[in-house]
């Protein structure tokens, strides 16, 4: 990675550098001199979405390297420590059955197991037969896993805590809110709430790949893929398809934004949504939301 070694560089109002990249390179990280030279290089393409997403690559290494030290000084790996947390958040017994753990971990069933030996060996954790499922196990944290547990949790929830000394507590509340709406929208997690109205929902970024596969503008919110017949969305005229831009005079972009939208609408509140079916934008009210839920 290139720094500069020299005097600090600034640049002028008429050069200023794209991308949200600092005037001042005291306060350039290194994906700002990546962006720095792509802006010089290939003037012509959009690398603002680089800003983020390597940010997050980059913060995410920085992270587990500091994280992995203080598991490792207990003779643990973070993927070793994540069984624990699974069992130990699980409630007493500290129990679950294979498979659910697996799932809870998002790993396959080889991968599963071998951790499983190695925390077996160790003692902290112990497989038991599974009473519905002959051929399952149920995998229980042991009293030394119990142990363990309660030792490294406050050390790990301290060094998570220095890891974001260079933001406020503001900062953090900020970034976390901005990191759940994203993490939700690459979930694809259901919407209660619009369920209720009668809306299955497609992300932003779904939604933007399947109207331009269709010459529609490439404009990102929420995709309307179903729309149950005889709900408050069906009766007030909403169509599978639509694409749901504005809600209440807030950008539709994430499940989270409508679900903070609809849990704070007053007594009788309504729903205003701005829509495009195909490119033609239209006005829809849902009235009274709150009571309808």
């Amino acid at each position: 990675m290139r720094y500069s070694s020299g005097v600090d560089q600034h640049t002028s109002g008429a050069s200023r550098p794209r991308y949200g990249v600092p005037s001042s390179q005291s306060a350039w990280d290194s994906v700002d001199y990546l962006l720095n030279d792509w802006a010089r290089e290939r003037p012509d393409l959009d690398f603002t979405a680089v800003g983020v997403i390597y940010r997050l690559g980059r913060v995410r290494q920085h992270l587990e390297r500091e994280l992995a030290e203080v598991f490792a000084g207990h003779g643990l790996t973070p993927a070793d420590f994540h069984v624990l947390i699974n069992l130990r958040r699980s409630g007493a017994p500290y129990r679950m059955p294979q498979a659910r753990l697996m799932e809870a971990l998002g790993l396959t069933s080889g991968t599963v197991s071998l951790r499983l030996d190695r925390l077996v060996k160790a003692g902290t954790v112990a497989r038991e037969p599974d009473p519905d499922d002959r051929r399952g196990s149920i995998i229980r944290l042991t009293e030394e896993g119990q142990r363990l547990f309660d030792v490294i949790a406050p050390e790990h929830l301290a060094n998570e805590d220095r890891l974001l000394s260079a933001l406020t507590e503001d900062q953090r509340g900020t970034l976390a809110e901005l990191l759940r709406h994203l993490l939700a929208s690459l979930e694809d997690r259901p919407c209660p709430l619009a369920a209720g109205l009668g809306l299955t929902l497609e992300p932003a970024r779904t939604a933007r790949r399947r109207r331009q596969a269709v010459g529609l503008s490439d404009t990102a919110g929420l995709l309307l893929a179903a729309v149950e017949p005889d709900t408050p969305a069906d009766c007030a005229g909403l169509a599978r398809g639509d694409l749901i831009v504005e809600m209440n005079g807030q950008p539709a972009l994430s499940v989270v934004a409508l679900a903070d939208l609809l849990n704070e609408l007053p007594d009788n509140g309504g729903l205003y949504l701005t829509v495009l079916r195909g490119n033609e934008p239209r006005r829809i009210e849902i009235p009274r939301v709150q009571a309808l839920r």
